[in-house]
């Protein structure tokens, strides 16, 4: 990439005079600064200056690293994931890792739990230490946050790791570097700063924008004492007036946004700054009146592209993208709770392997024989857990009639429904997935008919087993596909089998182990209507309104709408940000969310609060101007 003949950012240069005298910086700046712009200008920069250097840029996801690569490409520069990062760096050292990852598994407490495999101290010796997307201790196999733990033990203990990294790349650049682990930080700021060898470590981000609990937050510690130099960004790009204004308020550091002196940013028109829309709606009641906000707004909630929802869980949204159904199966199921409590106390109080024969509800009643009061409540179900199971006594009939072994080890997540969510249709699918191979093999059915429905047909056929082989095939597959659609309220199970008859999603494998293995969950999930699975897909592959807060981060868009319902979950409290006060860290933590969430907006911008206070109606009338406060 040829940057000759461009004018630089002003934040640019100065980050560049840092690079020149050899000093770490951290480029900072609000929501919609412009911040992966600066980081594509300086390695353009760099690469066009430095000609015998290498960089490499990391960030937190797999996004990331494409919009990076869709800017900026070239023979010398590495940009990847920071996970694949560190693994390239340490995976070549067998024999160090090998010793480093024994001492991390040795100890009472041993810094990576080995879970139930059983640590000797030649288990390496005749294996190659794999990195995947789950840990198998046994096969040498690690995942994402063994990675993390052990990269940097190796760092700090051999030297010679550090010299080696940096003669590879003279430049190291994070990108959202507040996402980043603690000791991914360690690694570049306390033990390559060791290294004989120069190079540069810098870090662009934000904060503010620190939603992950897991991430480092702020590098504050290394600016205070001088070892990393900070260059400010304070433009906005991406905002029209009234938003950016709003996030200033929300903003704890000091950093105060302006509209950028380039007239060719996205939120300029006619040579200033677009002024944009703030509202919040507020309702009072026993019931949210969140249609209601949806039909003032006015909004096309159709176009999926430029318009957005964001609620904070997937709990609260399921049951409005049409899948609130399989979230109580994946998600609070009390019956699998029980089992969990039960379980919990024979690992504290027995060796579990003795009910292994049982089935679980011989061995409850085995567990229950003979107690009373505390210890009888502590190997019985709660009172939830029993308003529950005295709703469903089919689950617990079913349940109880399982073998104990094979129960047990049955795992039920929400993740196995809803992982790997993408923002847009565009978007590629991450590396590895969570999902449980009965949703996969549904979704598979569901990606035949989307493809063919699209005229796709090339990939279409890639992915069915049906082939076309005469005219009148094409007759019979249309038939088919339309039969299929048709089957919205059909239980899953039958259109499975006829997917699976007609040639369009063969059962394999994997669907009969599920069953074999996961018989409880198959036996809930089968007869669950067929289009519930069918907006499950919709919402995961992009094609809603609807997303997370969390999920939205990095994202931008036309017109957003922020539901402030905290879904019951205790990490955060809206009250605590409109009201003041409260838990700090939980305070903090929702106010980063809701600046994460207001900073998506490229033109408009609501926010919708069921039943606020008048102290939260207060700040919200400062915050957004008395004039934006709407009761509905």
């Amino acid at each position: 990439m040829d940057q000759a003949g461009l004018k630089l950012e002003p934040d640019v240069e100065a980050a560049l005079a840092h690079i020149a005298a050899g000093q770490d910086f951290l480029l900072s700046g609000g929501a919609g600064s412009g911040k992966t712009y600066s980081l594509v200008q300086l390695i353009g920069e760099l690469l066009r200056t430095d000609h015998s250097s290498f960089i490499a840029c990391i960030t937190y996801t797999n996004a990331a690293v494409h919009e990076i690569e869709s800017r900026v490409s070239n023979a010398r520069l590495f940009v990847s994931t920071i996970h694949e990062f560190l693994w390239e760096a340490i995976a070549p050292y067998q024999i160090e890792l090998k010793a480093t990852l024994m001492k991390l598994l040795s100890g009472e407490n041993p810094a990576i739990r080995p879970g139930s495999t059983v640590v000797t101290a030649d288990m390496f010796d005749d294996k190659v230490i794999q990195y995947k997307d789950y840990m198998l201790l046994g096969d040498g196999v690690i995942s994402h946050d063994e990675i993390i733990k052990l990269a940097a033990a190796m760092f700090q203990s051999y030297p010679r790791l550090r010299d080696i990294l940096r003669d590879r790349f003279r430049y190291i650049l994070v990108d959202e570097y507040q996402d980043t682990a603690p000791e991914v930080v360690r690694i570049l700021l306390d033990y390559l700063t060791q290294s004989t060898r120069k190079g540069v470590c810098g870090f662009f981000g934000d904060a503010m924008q620190s939603i992950y609990d897991d991430g480092v937050g702020d590098i504050q510690h290394y600016v205070v004492t001088a070892a990393v130099k900070e260059v400010r960004k304070e433009q906005n790009r991406r905002n029209p007036r009234l938003v950016f204004e709003l996030a200033n308020r929300l903003r704890t550091d000091g950093i105060v946004q302006h509209a950028s002196e380039d007239l060719t940013a996205p939120n300029m028109h006619e040579g200033s700054v677009r002024d944009g829309q703030v509202r919040f709606y507020y309702t009072t009641g026993d019931e949210s009146r969140l249609q209601d906000v949806r039909n003032h707004l006015g909004w096309d909630f159709s176009d999926v592209v430029e318009t957005k929802e964001l609620n904070l869980t997937h709990n609260l949204i399921a049951p409005q993208a049409g899948f609130g159904d399989l979230m109580a199966i994946y998600d609070r199921d009390s019956v699998l709770s029980f089992r969990n409590r039960i379980v919990t106390f024979i690992k504290r109080n027995d060796d579990i392997a003795k009910y292994d024969n049982r089935t679980f509800g011989e061995t409850v009643a085995l567990l229950q024989e003979g107690k009373a009061g505390p210890a009888l409540n502590a190997v019985s179900p709660t009172a939830g857990m029993r308003q529950f199971i005295e709703s469903r006594p089919d689950l617990m009939a079913n349940a109880e009639a399982r073998n104990f072994r094979e129960f047990r080890r049955m795992y039920v997540d929400k993740e196995q429904l809803l992982d790997d969510k993408k923002q847009s249709e565009e978007e590629l699918a991450r590396k590895g997935s969570n999902r449980c191979d009965f949703i996969s093999h549904v979704f598979k059915i569901q990606k035949v008919v989307h493809l063919y429905q699209q005229r796709r047909y090339n990939e279409f056929l890639r992915h069915t087993e049906f082939r076309l082989s005469r005219s009148e095939d094409k007759i019979r597959l249309k038939e088919r596909i339309e039969a299929i659609v048709a089957m919205r309220e059909t239980p899953v199970a039958e259109v499975i089998h006829y997917a699976h008859e007609n040639g369009l999603c063969v059962i394999d494998d994997r669907y009969r182990q599920f069953i074999e293995r996961k018989g409880y969950l198959y036996d809930r999930l089968k007869h669950v209507p067929f289009r519930s699975f069918q907006n499950v897909y919709e919402y995961l592959e992009g094609r809603t309104t609807f997303s997370t807060q969390h999920k939205i981060k990095g994202r931008e868009f036309d017109r957003v709408l922020v539901v402030m319902d905290s879904g019951g979950w205790n990490n955060y409290n809206f009250n605590y940000l409109f009201e003041g006060g409260g838990n700090p860290t939980v305070l903090a933590r929702t106010q980063k969310l809701f600046y994460v969430c207001c900073t998506r907006a490229k033109d408009t911008l609501a926010v919708y609060f069921h039943n606020p206070s008048t102290e939260a109606l207060r700040q919200a009338e400062a915050w957004f101007g008395a004039d934006n406060c709407v009761a509905l």
